[in-house]
């Protein structure tokens, strides 16, 4: 009867396609009684059936990682505005460590430069327009939060019916 039980832990684990500690747990929950026995202070586990072994074993697929969209140019899908400027701010950084000195008094004067570029766009956009252009009518008062808009009743004006009989 002993020859039946010839697996070890890890044999029998792995043929089952579960990790030692959860074959650990399911033997001292009761859901492996009679299957093994406790021989010098190893557990044995028996032969299982010929079609007990076979698990369907599923396929993680990692998620997709974007390291280093920076430098190939990506666009970044950021999900909070703090993140974004963290992480700017560890480029700066590391640009001051590995950047010559030249190109970092170079730096402000560009940067200056595309703040000026910025500003005549803005300018552009904001100009008055021509009177001949198509003026657009406002056919609303925006969109209002209904949660908190408090509503407006009208008193009755109209006279209530005293029932002179009780038939109706």
């Amino acid at each position: 009867m002993e020859d039946q039980y010839i697996f070890t832990q890890l044999e029998y684990a792995k043929m089952l396609g579960i990790s030692k500690e959860c074959l650990r747990s399911r033997r001292r929950s009761g859901k492996l009684d009679g299957e093994f026995i406790l021989k010098d202070n190893c557990y044995l586990y028996k032969r299982g059936r010929p079609n007990q072994h076979t698990t369907i074993v599923k396929n993680h697929t990692p998620r997709m990682r974007r390291r280093g969209v920076h430098k190939s140019g990506e666009p970044t899908r950021y999900t909070s505005s703090a993140l974004q400027r963290k992480n700017e701010l560890r480029m700066l950084l590391k640009l001051q460590r590995t950047v010559d000195k030249e190109t970092l008094d170079l730096f402000p004067s560009a940067l200056e430069q595309v703040r000026k570029m910025k500003e005549e766009a803005r300018s552009k956009v904001n100009e008055p327009r021509a009177a001949d252009s198509k003026q657009f009518k406002s056919y609303g008062s925006g969109i209002r939060n209904c949660k908190h808009s408090v509503p407006q009743y009208r008193p009755l004006n109209k006279v209530i019916k005293v029932k002179q009989f009780s038939y109706y």
